[in-house]
C-alpha cells in the first residue's frame, strides 16, 4: 500500500514584505496551505491563504498557529530609519525572528527557512550585519530537521514603502556593478525578490541539517 505524502502547511512571518508577499503567492499557486502572519489586518481572496493578525511581542498570540505546520519561513526585516532606533531594529530582525523560530521548534516543525543577508556575521562592526549574524547563530541552536539560511545581496523589487538609497541601488547595481562581481565576489550580486521567494519554496526541507544558501544557489523563477 502506498503511503500518502505529508501535506505541506506553511507559515510565513513577514508575509506582507517584499519577499514574504512573493512567497505567499508562490506557495498558494502550488496549492499549499499558507498561514501568513501579519501585524495589521490583511485579507486574501485565495482560499489557500489565511492571514493571522499577531502581536510579535506576545508569543501567546501566535504559538498555537504552528500546529501541523511542516515549513516555517521567516522573512522579517526593517530598516533603522523605519524602526526609529537600533534597539527597535534589533527587536524586529533578531528578537521577533528568534521568537518565531523558537515557537516553531517547540511545535516540532521539521523545516525552517530564514532570510538574513550576505555578509551576516555576529562579530561584524556593521550593526546590520552583526544583527543578521546573531539571529543566524541563535536559530542555529534550535533542533530543526532542516534549517535553511538565505543570504541575499541587494534585493530587486518594488516595496510598498520606498527606500531612497535602495531604489537608487536597484537601478545602478544590476547594470553596472553585478557584471563586475565574479568568482568569490559573485555572492554579492543583487537578486530579484521573486527569484528568492521561488528558491525558498523550492529548497525548504530538501537538505537535512543546516544549509547556507547564497547567490549561486538561488533559482530563477520560471515564467509560465
Amino acid at each position: 500500500m502506498e503511503v500518502e505524502p505529508t501535506k505541506r502547511i506553511c507559515l510565513v512571518a513577514g508575509s506582507t514584505g517584499l519577499i514574504g508577499n512573493f512567497l505567499v503567492k508562490e506557495l498558494a499557486k502550488s496549492d499549499i496551505e499558507v498561514i501568513a502572519l501579519t501585524r495589521n489586518e490583511y485579507f486574501s481572496e485565495n482560499q489557500q491563504v489565511i492571514y493571522e493578525t499577531v502581536d510579535f511581542d506576545k508569543k501567546e498570540s501566535f504559538e498555537e498557529l504552528f500546529k501541523n505546520v511542516t515549513d516555517v519561513f521567516i522573512c522579517l526585516g526593517t530598516t533603522i530609519n523605519r524602526a526609529g532606533s537600533k534597539e527597535s531594529f534589533r527587536k524586529v530582525d533578531v528578537d521577533y525572528s528568534f521568537s518565531i523560530a523558537e515557537a516553531a521548534s517547540k511545535a516540532s516543525v521539521p523545516n525552517l527557512s530564514v532570510v538574513t543577508s550576505i555578509g551576516a556575521d555576529s562579530k561584524s562592526n556593521n550593526f546590520y550585519l552583526k544583527c543578521k549574524g546573531e539571529v543566524e547563530e541563535m536559530i542555529s541552536s534550535l533542533p530543526f530537521q532542516s534549517l535553511s539560511i538565505y543570504r541575499p545581496g541587494l534585493l530587486i523589487g518594488q516595496r510598498e514603502q520606498k527606500r531612497f538609497a535602495e531604489s537608487i541601488g536597484q537601478i545602478i547595481q544590476p547594470r553596472l556593478i553585478d557584471p563586475l562581481l565574479r568568482g568569490s565576489a559573485k555572492k554579492y550580486r543583487s537578486v530579484k525578490a521573486e527569484d528568492l521567494a521561488y528558491t525558498l519554496q523550492t529548497l525548504s526541507g530538501v537538505s537535512k541539517g543546516k544549509t547556507i544558501y547564497q547567490f549561486e544557489d538561488f533559482k530563477t523563477k520560471k515564467i509560465n
